[in-house]
């Protein structure tokens, strides 16, 4: 007899139902996750973006600056190309040098127009001083010490006299008793103010090696010291009959078409070579400044 199974038992497990509100909370916590990501991504792409803009804004900058550059260069070799060449006159007139994708304006000055601090009478000195804004008395002892500077101490008696008188002033040195080399020399020189300077700057020079007269130079302030100093016209016709060009300054701003600009001031020696007649140059000054 076999046996006959018995019922088969099971067991159910009963399962609570999951609250609504948990699933959706769950949900909206991924969402928000995920909206935090993507602000995140965008802010980072922005930053990318904006970095790379300015990147490249940046190296246009710096592209634009050498293409002027090299053109105020060019600008200012063909300047002195044209003055050897006796085509272009020292005359202040702008010309215009074209290239492909600039433009430069070149001016072409006498440097011999300016008062030469190395070689220029005291009096000169003195003069043009008064017409910056100097009191008589300030500007006798500014125009001595400028002298003083720039002349050999040949006497050392004098010397130790100066040294006194700059160490009462603050001032850590002595004059060299050598030409300036530069207009920023003359900052040093004791009594010289940042006022006085910029007002003379313009119209002196240390490499003229040459006293202008009111016939030789176009700067009008030159003119008036001149006279200040000599009242006598034949002294000016004198100088006048033995001025010659020897110096030139010249001044090219190049812009390049995507708005870079640069500016070259050059100081040039022109001489003539025997006995051909031609001319040789010399650059004595080369400085420039972007935008």
């Amino acid at each position: 007899m076999s046996a006959v199974p018995g019922p088969v038992s099971s067991t159910l497990v009963a399962r609570a139902p999951a609250a609504p509100g948990v699933a959706a909370g769950n949900s909206g916590f991924v969402l928000v996750i995920v909206l935090w990501w993507l602000v995140l991504l965008m802010a980072v792409t922005t930053q990318i973006a904006s970095t790379a803009r300015t990147a490249i804004q940046i190296t246009g900058n710096i592209r634009g600056s050498a293409v002027a550059e090299a053109a105020a260069d060019g600008a200012v070799n063909e300047a002195i190309f044209h003055v050897l060449a006796q085509r272009w006159a020292a005359d202040g007139v702008p010309r215009l040098v074209r290239g492909l994708q600039t433009v430069a304006e070149v001016r072409v000055d006498d440097e011999g127009g300016k008062i030469d601090v190395n070689v220029v009478p005291r009096i000169i000195m003195q003069a043009l001083l008064g017409l910056c804004g100097a009191a008589p008395a300030a500007a006798d002892r500014l125009s001595t010490a400028i002298v003083e500077w720039r002349s050999p101490d040949i006497l050392r008696a004098a010397g130790a006299e100066r040294a006194p008188r700059y160490g009462a002033a603050g001032l850590g040195y002595v004059p060299p008793n050598r030409r300036f080399v530069s207009l920023d020399e003359l900052g040093l020189v004791i009594g010289m103010t940042p006022g006085l300077l910029a007002c003379i700057a313009p119209h002196v020079t240390v490499y003229a090696l040459s006293v202008p007269s009111r016939l030789s130079t176009g700067d009008p302030v030159v003119q008036q010291a001149l006279a200040a100093a000599y009242s006598d016209g034949a002294a000016d016709l004198a100088a006048a009959s033995l001025h010659d060009v020897s110096v030139i300054h010249i001044t090219a701003t190049a812009r390049e078409a995507s708005g870079g600009q640069y500016r070259r001031v050059a100081v040039v020696r022109v001489a003539p070579v025997e006995p051909d007649g031609g001319f040789t140059y010399k650059v004595l000054s080369w400085q420039g400044a972007a935008g």
